[in-house]
């Protein structure tokens, strides 16, 4: 019966599943030497980075908020893992920026940054299974799919129109047609 049940998590886990990906695929092929190749590994790092935060965010402001209302335990671990990402985060972020600011150091960056990238993946994709597997599993006993459906609503309401566009930018290439087609017709109603 569950199987058939609303997926929170579908959209945003697959538009960051997509994004991370792409990001560790970039930073193994730039070349570090050249400034141009550099600065677009850097905006796809701050874009990617804005995404994962702009997610953790809505997530505690409103599946979790509304899960704390009927169980105030149900979301530590959630919020316990989101912080052990945000450090991996803010140490990502700091040597993307080393990268684009040091040149000279540019290449000996880069293999930690790699390293480092390549750990996080593997910590953020075992955090989102753990979600769809054991969080969902909690919406789900204490919400109705048209109650998950007004808590999605809540977080697109509250996103800008730049957030918005980050999350198409990811979401859209990842997602059967009739499914692309539905979300665009979304966002018309936003822009």
């Amino acid at each position: 019966m569950q199987n058939n049940r609303k997926k929170v998590y579908d959209f945003p886990h697959k538009a960051l599943r997509y994004g991370i990906s792409k990001l560790v695929q970039e930073s193994g092929r730039t070349d570090y030497s050249d400034p141009k190749d550099v600065l677009q590994l850097f905006e796809l790092g701050k874009e990617i980075f804005q995404m994962l935060k702009i997610h953790a965010r809505d997530e505690e402001g409103v599946s979790l908020r509304h899960l704390e209302e009927k169980d105030p335990e149900a979301s530590l671990k959630d919020k316990e893992e989101h912080k052990y990402l945000d450090k991996k985060i803010e140490v990502l972020e700091s040597l993307l920026d080393r990268i684009k600011e040091e040149s000279e150091q540019a290449q000996t960056l880069s293999e930690e940054f790699y390293t480092k990238l390549i750990r996080f993946q593997t910590d953020y994709f075992s955090h989102m299974s753990r979600e769809e597997e054991e969080t969902q599993i909690r919406l789900h006993l204490y919400f109705s799919d048209p109650e998950l459906d007004d808590h999605q609503k809540e977080i697109m309401s509250s996103l800008g129109r730049d957030e918005l566009k980050i999350w198409a930018k990811y979401l859209i290439p990842n997602v059967p047609t009739p499914i692309k087609n539905r979300f665009e017709e979304m966002l018309k109603t936003f822009f």
